[in-house]
């Protein structure tokens, strides 16, 4: 029911939405069956989650993840979510959803705790790995997103603030993923919706060759939401 629920939130939101701004943000929320899916795709053993949901819209997807994990024989004794949303009318419905998601946890005994962040995302994750020079970064051990598609200029203050950490690419959705990867921990488990766009043509290759060196490829799903495939990724040890 928890799916259900925050559905009606999605469906109420894409009623509301500026065209404009969907595009300027390059929106695209996530539907419940597909949400489902890769929420299924995680084994998230350990007894604390870390779950970190980056451009979480109105929060289907982490609303998926804590009805799939809650559901479980093995239950985690705590999960602590991190959502990040800029579009305030978005944030308002997440907060919701994670309200919903505390009391679904309280009902199956586990501790949950949420921050619903309304920053940048890649402005704060280039913060934080840049401050891991001096402090530990905070980790992550699961990761779930639907990130934003939106081409960025070669002069953005996206595409300078990447570049300090040795990130090239010209597409926000590897910009927001080569982030998250940064920041999850040894073992992490990162489910994540992405175009086949980054399978070709030269200016992905950075980005093809960070998940060669860095990742362990366990999972791809074919033809969920049209030409957008969920895909699971786990990191190896390290």
């Amino acid at each position: 029911m928890l799916v259900e629920s925050v559905d009606f939130f999605r469906l109420d939101a894409n009623r509301k939405i500026n065209p404009e701004r969907r595009s300027a943000l390059g929106q695209f929320m996530t539907p419940p069956a597909t949400a489902r899916l890769m929420a299924s795709m995680f084994e998230a053993e350990p007894q604390s989650i870390e779950l970190l949901d980056a451009g979480a819209g109105v929060g289907s997807l982490t609303a998926a993840f804590v009805d799939e994990i809650s559901s479980r024989a093995n239950k985690p004794k705590r999960i602590h979510v991190t959502a990040y949303e800029i579009d305030g009318d978005l944030a308002g419905y997440l907060s919701d959803t994670l309200h919903q998601c505390q009391i679904a946890c309280e009902n199956e005994h586990i501790n949950f705790e949420s921050d619903l962040i309304r920053h940048d995302f890649i402005e704060d994750g280039v913060r934080m790995l840049r401050q891991q020079m001096f402090t530990p970064a905070h980790r992550f051990n699961c990761a779930i997103l639907n990130p934003p598609y939106k081409k960025i200029s070669s002069d953005s203050e996206t595409r300078r603030l990447l570049r300090e950490i040795g990130v090239e690419t010209s597409n926000l959705y590897t910009g927001f993923l080569s982030v998250v990867l940064a920041l999850l921990a040894p073992g992490g488990e990162l489910v994540a919706i992405t175009p086949r766009s980054f399978c070709n043509g030269p200016y992905f290759k950075p980005f093809r060759e960070l998940l060669l060196v860095t990742l362990a490829l366990r999972r791809i799903q074919i033809g969920a939401m049209g030409v957008i495939r969920p895909s699971r990724i786990d990191l190896p040890l390290r």
